[in-house]
């Protein structure tokens, strides 16, 4: 089975350890994140002169790891945000089994915290995380009927608990 797995959170929120956490115990999973692309490409994530190249690579690195695998995961790690970005991830991930939307739900408080707890190299400045909290958009109808599931972790979300439950993934 081929699965399409969609992080949506503000940075923060713990897509990334929740990506890493559920690699480590499921065979065949290919985590393509924007942040690694950015470093890969530009020398550092917080380099955004290369936006067009990193949106490109995460977009082609997607089904590259589609194609290339019979039994696949793969596992989209950006910010998604917005309906529109998750309608296009929806809308083109084809020759996938299974389409997951797992959105990262915290308080305000939580999420201005956990962005200070990140690397110095990926704390993200006060301005940009306001922001994109201005900008967040609650998961609509019309997006949730494109996903064979959507998935809402929150404030209380600690990986292991999370991995065991959605095990079937």
């Amino acid at each position: 089975m081929k699965t399409f797995i969609l992080l949506s959170a503000i940075p923060g929120c713990g897509k990334s350890t929740w990506a890493e956490e559920y690699k480590l115990t499921h065979d065949n999973v290919f985590i393509v994140s924007s942040d690694n692309l950015r470093r890969e490409i530009g020398g550092a994530i917080q380099n955004g002169d290369h936006e067009e190249e990193v949106w490109s690579r995460f977009k082609s690195d997607i089904l590259k790891h589609r194609d290339e695998h019979k039994d696949v995961t793969v596992i989209a790690d950006a910010t998604n945000i917005s309906n529109e970005l998750r309608k296009f991830y929806a809308l083109h991930s084809e020759g996938f089994d299974k389409k997951v939307l797992i959105v990262f739900k915290k308080t305000k408080e939580e999420i201005l915290k956990g962005n200070k707890l990140r690397g110095s190299d990926r704390i993200v400045p006060d301005y940009a995380m306001e922001a994109m909290l201005e900008k967040w958009e609650d998961v609509n109808d019309e997006i949730r009927s494109m996903y064979d599931e959507v998935i809402e972790i929150n404030k209380h979300f600690e990986a292991p608990h999370v991995l065991e439950e959605f095990h079937y993934l």
